[in-house]
């Protein structure tokens, strides 16, 4: 009776496995030809043990290119009201009844992007929760290499000499400074693909030389 749980978990299972034994792009590699997936989630709060992803939003870039056409924006159901945090994504509970399993939205991403670099903006909290998530869904968490643009931006404003102030490197303060178009704040797509605007926008200085090596460095 059990026998379609199992095969469930095996397959979830399976999905994991297949994404860790996939190579990443080495550090040599130029990031005009590394992938990216940029990342950004909507949360419950901020701790990862007792909070959860109610949204996801995700754009590829390859090829310094941002690929509209894959971007996603996925609703996740979830098993704990979003009380207070609604006032900063503006999603209520009756809205995350009809979203989708975690585990489907999770499934689809570790799919479809191994050997992709993610990006996120203060990507330690992101990296965190979807470790959490796929632990969760999965039992267990692959491997992931992420980039945080917030980290990059930091190095670069010390690299001119400013001093950072509060604030400053927040998504929308480094939008502006780099004169990139305003988002609404707090949409899991809108966020990742401002994100992505502002890598590209970081990457620029770096020109045909720069390589992930490089930026991991940056982003460190």
């Amino acid at each position: 009776m059990f026998g379609w749980l199992w095969q469930k978990n095996t397959a979830l299972s399976a999905v994991v496995d297949s994404f860790s034994k996939t190579a990443f792009p080495s550090a040599a590699t130029s990031v005009q030809q590394a992938p990216f997936l940029v990342l950004d989630f909507e949360l419950t709060g901020l701790n990862p043990k007792k909070d959860h992803i109610v949204s996801m939003g995700w754009v590829p870039i390859r090829q310094q290119e941002i690929v509209l056409a894959e971007a996603r924006h996925y609703l996740i159901s979830s098993p704990v009201s979003v009380g207070q945090s609604a006032v900063y994504h503006g999603l209520h509970d009756h809205q995350l009844r009809q979203g989708l399993e975690l585990s489907t939205v999770l499934t689809e991403l570790l799919s479809q992007y191994a050997g992709y670099v993610f990006v996120a903006h203060h990507s330690q909290l992101d990296e965190q929760f979807l470790r959490t998530a796929c632990q969760r869904c999965f039992a267990k968490t692959p491997r992931f290499k992420f980039i945080d643009t917030l980290k990059i931006e930091w190095q670069r404003l010390l690299r001119q000499g400013k001093v950072v102030k509060h604030d400053a490197l927040k998504l929308p303060s480094c939008l502006q400074r780099h004169g990139l178009p305003k988002m609404a704040n707090h949409h899991a797509l809108e966020d990742a693909y401002s994100t992505a605007l502002l890598l590209l926008s970081q990457l620029k200085p770096g020109g045909d030389n720069m390589t992930l090596a490089d930026l991991y460095l940056l982003s460190r």
